[in-house]
């Protein structure tokens, strides 16, 4: 079944769970699988509920997955100078370095680095969650808008 038979069977389901894998590192293009889903006509305030869903708790299962490897990744940064420095550069600017977590390519590891930094659980909600939301909805919006005119 191709991605579009996909979606077109199962709605804004499949476009939650396509988003979810794609954030623990499938290659697929988030905003591509919002787009076809909405191009599929799923009704847009859906769509975007269903990636931000899907999308959000991948980011939570990849700052967990970099809580669990901390210890072994940070020996390993500690063992050499560079390292040191990264591990310094994360810490200092950790949960500020957040703010890029909704971009593509990047944003997907900056979740990982969260955990491994050890940023607060809260402060990585606060700012992972509403910006990764948003990007369905300006993403959403800007659709409507294209349709409209």
């Amino acid at each position: 079944m191709s991605i579009e038979g996909f979606i077109a069977s199962y709605g804004v389901y499949a476009l939650g769970f396509l988003t979810f894998i794609a954030v623990l590192g499938l290659p697929l293009s988030q905003e591509a699988m919002f787009i076809a889903g909405v191009a599929a006509h799923a009704p847009v305030v859906e769509a975007v509920i269903a990636c931000s869903a899907g999308n959000c708790l991948a980011c939570l299962i990849n700052y967990t997955i970099g809580m669990l490897l901390r210890p072994k990744v940070r020996a390993k940064l500690e063992s050499n100078t560079h390292g040191k420095r990264v591990m310094a550069w994360m810490e200092r600017r950790g949960t500020w370095s957040l703010l890029a977590s909704w971009l593509p390519i990047v944003g997907d590891p900056l979740t990982y680095a969260a955990g491994i930094a050890a940023i607060p659980l809260w402060r990585f909600m606060l700012l992972v969650f509403p910006l990764r939301t948003l990007r369905y909805y300006v993403l959403g919006y800007g659709m409507h808008f294209l349709n409209a005119t």
